[in-house]
């Protein structure tokens, strides 16, 4: 009997099993990719706009509110656009650098939250220096976001999360 034409079909099924298997490997991964860019982008993109409002409703609250009240509405400020929320799903979603830049920035927010429940509207100063430090915050915020966006598109991303 001859073995050699149904064993060279056999070697052949299994190469094109073989083929298929990696480039469906290889196409989920490429889909897997694209799904974490897309999560991660709108979840920045969400902190950045929450920590935006946050410090733009905390300065409406220095400048409009009175001192008595001020704690309660900083307070309310502060929780007021989930910026806790969205920093739990970046936990759970992000690279370690931007979890840690959006720690930064959160606690950055929230001792902007309790330099607003006590100081004197008319502190120009320590204003510049708090919103100086909330500024420099977000920036290195922005800054490890980029290089993470541009690791998952070039491939070089971590899966470990």
């Amino acid at each position: 009997m001859n073995w050699v034409s149904p064993l060279a079909a056999l070697v052949g099924v299994l190469l094109g099993a073989g083929a298929t298997a990696l480039a469906d490997r290889r196409r989920w991964r490429r889909e897997a990719v694209t799904r974490l860019l897309e999560l991660r982008t709108a979840l920045y993109a969400e902190y950045l706009v929450a920590m935006e409002e946050t410090g733009r409703d905390l300065l409406r609250v220095l400048s409009t509110t009175a001192a008595q009240e001020r704690a309660g509405a900083a307070a309310a400020a502060f929780a007021g656009f989930n910026l806790g929320g969205t920093r739990q799903r970046i936990h759970v979603l992000a690279s370690t650098d931007v979890v840690q830049a959006a720690d930064a920035v959160f606690y950055g927010l929230r001792r902007a939250r309790d330099y607003v429940a006590t100081a004197d509207p008319r502190d120009i100063q320590g204003l510049r220096v708090m919103r100086d430090e909330v500024g420099t915050l977000r920036d290195r915020f922005q800054e490890v976001v980029r290089r993470d966006v541009r690791a998952l598109l070039s491939g070089r991303a971590s899966w470990s999360v």
